[in-house]
């Protein structure tokens, strides 16, 4: 499978982080008002763990071979939701041409250490979609509202990133 035709896959991942991440930044801006309920916040952290997820797999479909679609398909579903795992893949220099230094998982959060030192923490996509099974109860402060924004600036960096290294990978022979 050529470098085109694995970033027409890359493109469609990147296109769909690219929404969810202005669905983001919209809905806190002219929804949420600041709001800290986590009925509502819940959402937010779903969708910040699953575009985190998007952009790392549209790397991993541009660093690794493939035969073909499905081959693509299967080792992406193969990685399932596990951030580190992705994080693996890519590689850590890869992962750096990204402004990503570190992932590590802490618990029922995923640490992201920046290239520049800033922490971004990403909720395990599959824990905090089912947590109140588990009884876990979230706390959250005033400051809620502005770590989203803020962990949503930071995706935001790291998906460029990714769309010029997807383009420059599409562009080798």
């Amino acid at each position: 499978m050529s470098n085109e035709e694995r970033y027409k896959y890359a493109y469609a991942l990147t296109s769909v982080a690219s929404t969810g991440l202005s669905f983001i930044e919209d809905s806190l801006s002219r929804m949420m008002n600041a709001a800290t309920d986590l009925a509502y916040l819940r959402s937010f952290y779903i969708l910040l763990s699953y575009n985190l997820e998007l952009i790392l797999k549209s790397r991993v479909v541009m660093v690794k071979s493939f035969s073909d679609k499905k081959a693509i398909n299967d080792e992406l579903r193969k990685l399932g939701h596990d951030i580190t795992k992705i994080g693996e893949v890519v590689g850590d220099t890869n992962l750096q041409e990204l402004g990503v230094k570190e992932i590590t998982e802490n618990g029922s959060q995923y640490k992201i250490i920046t290239t520049d030192g800033k922490e971004i923490y990403i909720e395990n996509f599959t824990k905090i979609r089912y947590d109140f099974l588990d009884d876990v109860m979230r706390g959250v402060d005033n400051q809620e509202h502005a770590r989203i924004k803020e962990y949503t600036e930071m995706l935001v960096s790291i998906l460029k990133k990714a769309k010029d290294k997807n383009e420059e990978t599409k562009n080798q022979k």
